[in-house]
């Protein structure tokens, strides 16, 4: 069975979304959970080629199954744990542009929004059956939803500040796709539905079976 990779679309989607992630949220928002990347002490060059990854830099807790249960639950009446302090405007924003990118991509190709974002089939199907407005509703002011990717894995990130926003771009290419990799192979502590093999099957340590990189990617140099 074939499965549609994502469209020009789609990549300018994710590059437009990274940029805004890193100018916008990381440049200015300095607390803790975006500290890794020093975004303001990157040039625009490096935002750019940084931006280009074939993935979302950001995470919306795509794995945190007990918090899209909670949060999108039936039940109106929500416990303490969940009232959360609002975003500030720009990771609002963010949230909201975020979420309706996934929502339409996992109703339209479920495939392509589990490789850009790391989700489970359960998390595709659960922000599919939602109703935009209920989503946005229920989640985009929330500021406890936005997490930097890789945020436990120094080493990726390492690898991404460096070879990933160097010129080189053969040398880009390969780190980014190092990372789409571990995203994709990533295996959560807390149980969860195995993903299946539509959108990433792997068939022995460090070989991920998806398109080829220039069919997943799209990524044009800068």
């Amino acid at each position: 069975m074939e499965y549609r990779g994502p469209t020009p679309g789609d990549l300018a989607n994710i590059h437009a979304l990274n940029r805004f992630f890193l100018k916008s949220v990381c440049a200015a928002d300095r607390s803790e959970r975006f500290a890794t990347l020093g975004a303001e002490r990157m040039t625009e060059a490096e935002i750019a080629r940084l931006a280009s990854a074939p993935f979302l830099l950001f995470s919306f807790r795509e794995r945190d199954e007990e918090f899209w249960r909670r949060t999108l639950g039936d039940d109106v009446q929500m416990d303490l744990i969940d009232v959360a302090t609002p975003a500030n405007e720009k990771i609002q924003q963010l949230q909201v542009a975020g979420l309706g990118f996934l929502w339409q991509l996992a109703r339209r190709n479920p495939y392509v929004a589990r490789i850009v974002s790391g989700a489970s089939v359960a998390w595709c199907e659960r922000l599919g059956e939602q109703t935009l407005v209920r989503l946005l509703q229920r989640v985009a002011m929330r500021g406890d939803l936005t997490r930097i990717r890789f945020g436990n894995n120094r080493d990726i990130w390492r690898r991404l500040l460096s070879n990933g926003i160097g010129s080189g771009y053969q040398t880009r290419l390969a780190s980014q796709h190092c990372a789409l990799q571990a995203m994709l192979t990533h295996v959560d502590e807390a149980p969860h539905r195995r993903l299946s093999a539509a959108a990433c099957t792997v068939s022995a340590p460090g070989q991920l079976k998806t398109a080829r990189p220039d069919e997943v990617a799209g990524i044009r140099k800068v």
